[in-house]
């Protein structure tokens, strides 16, 4: 699966990553990750996800996240 992170919000992404692992709490992955449950709902929310939690998180889910230059 490819998710463009310029086309989609943060809380999108997060749920469209625990979708395809079969799982869909958020506090679970708060907890999992060592994220205050309400400081993550916050973060997702207002979009401002840091990016060590969110490749942290795509870690734990199994996620690779790759940077690649864009064709001219």
């Amino acid at each position: 699966m490819e998710i463009k992170l310029d086309k989609e919000k943060a809380t999108n992404v997060v749920g469209l990553m625990l979708a395809s692992r079969g799982r869909s709490s958020k506090a679970d992955l708060a907890r999992e990750i060592g994220i205050k449950e309400v400081t993550f709902r916050a973060a997702l929310s207002n979009e401002s996800l840091r990016l060590k939690d969110f490749l942290h998180i795509a870690e734990v889910l199994g996620f690779e996240i790759v940077a690649k230059q864009k064709e001219q």
